[in-house]
Parts: structure tokens; sequence; C-alpha cells
């Protein structure tokens, strides 16, 4: 950490070199004695990025910047606040702290936070960023987490941990038990030291997975962004035997969509089926996610176009939590009548259909946009069919 960048003048050069090419800043000599162009560069990338995914940092004067690789893998301002209303108590430990982001949040709903960040330079950046953010409620240690809990004789209301989803050669994995640290491997010793554990994993991890690697899940936070899953979130309580409550979650600007259910109560319910009727109707991403197929049919009472097409029609308009369309009129997937979707403009979705978005743009000459929307996909029957719409509500 250079302490360099952050002087005054250096700091106001970031704010007026923002949104510069970073490339040619780093082949420029540095105009500051202290820090290299490299250093302010990555400052400058660092803080462009972060705009709107953490807006009251990035507003807030004096911050210093992680590299982009750790501003990637950090949590967004709002869903760490969401995080942060799940928890209670008085002490929770960050087993893999990294930027901070979650920890300070934390710190807005529990008495003492302790962030545990292996990476000693990052642990240096959250700390001073703390002191600048005015959270004087978390300990930052340059430890292991594991190592800390393991000779610490404290106990806490509640560990939460952010396993890495990276390998030792910086490649991707999906499986809890290739994560780092691996928890499948360390819940029982965790349980030693708190009753209350919440694991944030990444949005490709299968439901059904974690719940065979993990136990005493009491609720499962399946949390979009503006319709993009972002982060599943598993809370475990010791103990704890039942059946777990699935919170399919869309967070908004203005309005965020909650779809809360039981596993059993998707097993048990029917699914009814129709051709399209007045309104089309596609589940927020959250939703699809969650594996709600049937049950968001019962509780809106729409039914499904097809058993493998998780769209829905109705015959009235419903306040539902994802698009609405109004449809205009339903096309069989032929020649003939294709003609007159030939050149047009249009926003494309296909689903359970043979033909990717981009194959049936090139072959119909549809140009992207406008206020036409087409849904490629299957009827009860299994026929091909393009659903005509207009939009009715937006995410």
């Amino acid at each position: 950490m250079n302490l360099n960048l952050l002087k005054p003048e250096v700091q106001d050069y970031i704010e007026d070199h923002l949104y510069d090419d970073v490339t040619k800043i780093v082949l420029k000599k540095s105009p500051f004695p202290g820090c290299t162009s490299q250093e302010i560069a990555v400052q400058i990338e660092a803080k462009s990025r972060i705009a709107k995914k953490l807006p009251s940092w990035f507003h807030k004067k004096g911050i210093y910047y992680a590299n982009k690789l750790n501003l990637s893998q950090t949590s967004s301002e709002a869903t760490a606040t969401y995080k942060a209303n799940i928890v209670k108590g008085r002490t929770l430990l960050d087993l893999t702290a990294g930027f901070g982001v979650d920890s300070y949040a934390f710190s807005k709903k529990m008495n003492q936070v302790w962030h545990l960040e292996k990476n000693t330079e990052l642990s240096q950046i959250a700390t001073y960023n703390f002191k600048v953010l005015n959270a004087t409620n978390i300990k930052s240690i340059p430890e292991n987490g594991l190592n800390f809990l393991k000779k610490t004789n404290l106990v806490f209301d509640f560990i939460y941990l952010d396993p890495s989803r990276r390998n030792e050669s910086k490649e991707k994995v999906f499986f809890l038990s290739d994560c780092e640290p691996d928890v499948t491997e360390h819940l029982e010793f965790l349980f030693t030291k708190s009753n209350n554990i919440l694991i944030k994993t990444g949005p490709l991890l299968d439901i059904k997975a974690g719940l065979n690697q993990l136990s005493c899940v009491n609720a499962i936070h399946v949390v979009a962004l503006d319709n993009e899953v972002k982060e599943v979130i598993w809370e475990l309580e010791k103990g704890f035997s039942g059946q777990p409550v699935i919170r399919a979650v869309n967070l908004r600007k203005n309005k965020s969509d909650t779809f809360i259910f039981k596993e059993q109560e998707e097993k048990d319910a029917l699914a009814y089926f129709s051709s399209p009727l007045n309104y089309l109707y596609e589940p927020n991403a959250a939703i699809l996610k969650s594996g709600a197929y049937k049950l968001i049919g019962n509780r809106f009472n729409i039914n499904k176009i097809s058993q493998h097409t998780h769209l829905y029609t109705s015959k009235s308009l419903e306040d539902f939590p994802g698009r609405s369309f109004k449809i205009l009129k339903v096309l069989p997937y032929n020649k003939t009548e294709l003609k007159i979707l030939r050149s047009t403009k249009a926003n494309i979705t296909a689903r359970n259909f043979p033909e990717s978005v981009s194959e049936i743009r090139k072959r119909l000459k549809i140009k992207d946009g406008g206020e036409k929307y087409l849904f490629f996909t299957k009827d009860v029957n299994e026929g091909l069919i393009v659903i005509c719409c207009i939009k009715t509500a937006s995410f």
C-alpha cells in the first residue's frame, strides 16, 4: 500500500483522469514522485469500475482501491446490504474478508466485526478504508481466518465466509469442495465457534448440489441485482434439520421482488398448461435460479406454455415478479408465417427452442431493439411458435 497515492494532488489527478485510457497513463512518466504511473493507473481503473457497484465508496473521498481482480470478486453494495439484514446479534467474524465491502455492511448491524484477510496488503487497504468510512467497530487482522479461529477462545454470533472460487492456477471453480477454504471440510469446526454461519457462493452453484454438501441449512437466498443473479447465500443454524426456506430476491432501485417457498411446495405443486392467452410472463432470474417453476404459476394463477418452457400466460394482467407482456399474435414457426417478421426490428428471446437468438436474427434479418418483443419457443404440444408482444411492465 503506497500512501503517496493518497496525497491531495494525486487524488485530484485520479479524479481528473477517471475515464481516460489507462494504457496511455501507464506509458507516460508519473507526474508525482513516490508513486509510479502503473500505481496511479490501478487506482484510476479500479475506481472507474466501481461507480455502479459501490456508489457510496465511489463518492467518498480518500478511498484506496485494490486491484481490479479483488474488486471483481467483492460483493456489490446492494448485495452486501442485503446480507447485513440477515444477521443478528452482537459479534460477527468475516473469515475471508477481502476488500471489506461485506464487513463494512455488517458493521452497521453488529456491535463488533472481525475482518480476517490473509493478504497483508489487502488487509492494510481495508483497515485504512474503514477509518475513512468511520467504521470504528471493525477489527482487522491480517491472518488466515481458519488459523485465527483455531487459536482464539472467542465465539461469535455469526461467522460469514465467501470462499474463493479460483484454484491455485487462478482458474474458476464452481463446487463448494473445490473452493478455498473448503467449507464442507471445516463446517463441523466452524460450528464450535458459532451457532450461525452465512456462506456466499457464486450464481452457478446448483442448489441441490449445495444442499448435498452442506448440513443445517435453514435458509437459501438467491440474490439477483437488476435481474442478474449475483450470489447464492446459505444461512446455516447449528442443529437445524428441517427443510430450508428458499428466498428468490431480485433487488431493484425502486422496488425489490421476493418470492418465498420451500422445496416441498414446489414438488407438491401442479402445473397447468394452455396456449398463449392475452398476457405473457417471464419470471425474474432469481425465481428461475431457485427452481420454482410450477409454484410460480400456482401463486399467480397463470398457466405454463409448455412443460420445459418457463414462460407463463393468463387472460387478465397480473402483478408479476418479472417481465410482463401484452400478446399481439402467435405465429406458427414456418416460412409462410414468418415472412411478416423479415427485416423488422424487435427484441428476441429464444426459450426451449432449437435455434439461438443470433441464428434467428441472421436468418430473418431482424434488427435488435424497438418496442416489439418476439419469443421463439414451444407450445403445449411441443410445436414451434413465435409469440409477438409489447411490454406492459419493466424490471
